[in-house]
This record gives structure tokens, C-alpha cells and sequence, in this order.
């Protein structure tokens, strides 16, 4: 990728009223790449024509994408899409949506299984681009399986976190929620994320809980649900606002806990999840997604439904000590500067027509990544609108 090359980025339209690990993968990517010598920024499709660019990047699978995609095939420019999806059967029954909308978006899924080469706003867009940049090999093999997409058109490009987070300061976050050793969960608040069976799982134990994040527009029932089920906990449980993903108190919480805990149903892997592994925090994570691709044995793995099986992995994690090895290869194979480099080389591959990547029988795998296990291959959730991994397969 020559460095003169201007590359535009866009996301959702709403990407700051909610913003998630998503946007933040959209914005750290964008510095990333500057840091490289890439003219990068985001469009502003007000001001500037599509045609001045020499490749647009897309962050997310979204409808409105599609004019996009269509603006900028009028215009020859290069499209790739970081999808940032997701597919998994069980999660339809556990959306908090009535029981015939459950139905239907699990109805759907299957259809999609069986009948993959079905027309769909998310079939044409992943075929539309030039190249497709999961962030894992799971979520590559999702898209060739439910969309039919081809092997030489998907470069994975792993999740990154920032170093910065490595030399977190634990005093200041440990000062504000009253001592360091606490359980850490940091994600917003939707049932996808499961704070609510988190809280009942560490019920009777005396570990404290930190419940970081802001609610997700439309999930306020379930917020109520959460703190409704910490009043029993004698103020083991402490809610804290959402900080800025910029903000030192955040990395400090990171380096101030004694584990992190996200057990909702799926993470891709989850931004709070590497940068709490640059400080060596112990960490509890869902089975569902491909946290086992960058974390290997050096995390625990739970079922979110499983609440016996939440509260034994967190008080073993508890127990540990913070693992210098999980810190060293996190800031080696997942940083945004190697985020930024194998984003350039997509780059270049969406700009040399008709060449295709060197593939057997899986995209190459990405620095760092494990094999996926069999059993998640077939996975799918649904998020609300407002999510992270936009992810609707009936659709």
C-alpha cells in the first residue's frame, strides 16, 4: 500500500450515540493507519466525492452500506468491510423479544443455513465488496458457509487493543470502587452481555463486582432487572458509568482488578477482553465466538447460561495471578499497529484486480490466531440494533 494513498472510512450513522467496541475498532484503526503514513479519515459525504479516494473502508454489516458499495463501484473505487458479525442459533431464544419474533428470526436462521445462495441485503453487500476482513477464522468460516463467499475474497484481520494499557496506573479505579481485587465487567448493558446472570452467578460469594458500562438504548427493563438483583448482594455490586475509551481510569480498572468477567453469549473477541490481557488479568469468557482463537488455554471459557459454572470460573480466576506470558504475546500478535498492517495489505489485495489470495482450504490464518474448534463453527447470534457485530441472517 503505497503510503500517499488516500483511504476513506465510514460506519453506521449513528456510531457515536451508542458507541461499543465497534466504533472503537473503527477509530483505532483509523489512528493506527495514520501512524503508518496512510492518509486516512473518515468520509464526510457531504463534502467530498467517493472518487477522490483510492479505497473505501467500510466498519460494520449494515443495509445502509449498499449505496455505498454501489456509489463506489460507479466511481472504480475499492470497497473492503471489516463485517464485525456474528451467527448463532441459541441467542435467538434468549433475546429479550416476544415469543413469535424469536420464532421467526430463528426460523430464518435455519433457512439461511439450508439455503445459503438465498438472496438478501447481507448476501449482496458481502458480495458487493472487494474484500471481506473478519477479525477471526471463525467468522471467516461463517461467511463462506451462510453467504457463499469465496475464500480469495476474506482476509482476516485481527482485533487490536492499545499498549498504552499495558502500564496502567491500578490506584486511581481501585480508590473509586473501594480496593483492588474486584471482579471487572466491562461491556454495556444488554441481555446479549449477560450482567444479569453474572450478578445472580457470584451471589453468597464474597468477591465484589464492578458493572462498567452505560445501558444500551431500548435495554432499560434489563438494567433495572441487574440492579434490581444487586440490591441483594449487601453492596457487593457497584455500578460505574461508561468512561471514554481514552480516559486513564479505564485501563486503570483493567490493572486494579483481580479478574475480568464477560460471560454474555458470544464475544468477537471483545476490546475490553485484549486490553485487560495486556495487564495479565486473569480472564473469564464466553464459550460462544472466537475468544478461544486469541486466547488460547490462557483464559477460562463458561456457558452464560451455566450460573455454577460462571461462579467456579470466576473465583478460580480470583485465585490466580496475572500471567506476564498472556501480557507479552497480547502486545505482540494483537496490537493496533498489527491491525494497521494487515488492514495495508488488504488494501493492496482490494486494489490489484483480478489477483487472488493465496488460500487452501481456510483464509491464512491471521498472527497469533488459533484453530477454531469444531463445535462453534455453526454459531450465530442477534443483537439489538444498537450492538457491535450487526448480525441478522434472515435479512
Amino acid at each position: 500500500m503505497n503510503t500517499s494513498s488516500r483511504i476513506l472510512l465510514a460506519g453506521k450513522l449513528t456510531a457515536l450515540d451508542s458507541p461499543g467496541g465497534g466504533e472503537i475498532q473503527m477509530f483505532a484503526t483509523a489512528e493506527a493507519l495514520r501512524r503508518e503514513g496512510v492518509a486516512a479519515r473518515f468520509w464526510r459525504p457531504w463534502e467530498e466525492r467517493l472518487g477522490e479516494a483510492h479505497c473505501l473502508h467500510l466498519f460494520g454489516s449494515l443495509p445502509e452500506h449498499l449505496p455505498l458499495v454501489e456509489a463506489a463501484r460507479r466511481h472504480g473505487l475499492p470497497v473492503v468491510l471489516s463485517t464485525i458479525a456474528w451467527f448463532d442459533l441459541a441467542s435467538y431464544w434468549r433475546d429479550p423479544r416476544p415469543a413469535w419474533q424469536r420464532l421467526a428470526a430463528a426460523a430464518g436462521f435455519c433457512v439461511r443455513a439450508c439455503l445459503p445462495g438465498l438472496s438478501s441485503w447481507r448476501r449482496r453487500l458481502y458480495h458487493a465488496v472487494d474484500l471481506l476482513l473478519p477479525n477471526s477464522r471463525a467468522e471467516a468460516e461463517q461467511l463462506v458457509r451462510y453467504f457463499q463467499v469465496p475464500l480469495e475474497r476474506i482476509r482476516i484481520v485481527p482485533n487490536g487493543a492499545d499498549e498504552r494499557f499495558a502500564e496502567a496506573d491500578p490506584e486511581p479505579f481501585a480508590r473509586l470502587v473501594g480496593g483492588p481485587g474486584f471482579v471487572l465487567c466491562a461491556a454495556r448493558i444488554e441481555p446479549r452481555k449477560n450482567q444479569l446472570g453474572l450478578i445472580r452467578a457470584m451471589r453468597g460469594t464474597p468477591a465484589r463486582l464492578v458493572i462498567l458500562g452505560d445501558v444500551v438504548p431500548g435495554h432499560d427493563a434489563y438494567a433495572k432487572a441487574c440492579r434490581r438483583a444487586a440490591e441483594g448482594a449487601d453492596g457487593a455490586v457497584r455500578f460505574v458509568d461508561r468512561l471514554e475509551h481514552d480516559d486513564p481510569l479505564l485501563a486503570s480498572a483493567y490493572a486494579a482488578c483481580g479478574c475480568l468477567a464477560l460471560c454474555g453469549w458470544y464475544e468477537t473477541p471483545g476490546l475490553a477482553a485484549l486490553e485487560a490481557a495486556l495487564t495479565g488479568t486473569p480472564l473469564v469468557l464466553p464459550e460462544g465466538g472466537c475468544a478461544a482463537e486469541y486466547f488460547g488455554p490462557d483464559a477460562q471459557y463458561v456457558r452464560p447460561s451455566d450460573l455454577a459454572g460462571i461462579r467456579r470460573a470466576v473465583l478460580a480466576a480470583l485465585a490466580g495471578r496475572r500471567s506476564a506470558a498472556l501480557a507479552k504475546r497480547v502486545r505482540r500478535d494483537f496490537s493496533w499497529r498489527a491491525a494497521a498492517r494487515a488492514t495495508m495489505d488488504a488494501y493492496r489485495q482490494a486494489t490489484r484486480r483480478g489477483r487472488k489470495m493465496p488460500s487452501e482450504n481456510l483464509p491464512p490464518y491471521a498472527p497469533g490466531l488459533a484453530p477454531t474448534r469444531g463445535k462453534r463453527r455453526a454459531q450465530r447470534g442477534d443483537q439489538s440494533p444498537h450492538s457491535n457485530q450487526e448480525v441478522c441472517p434472515t435479512c
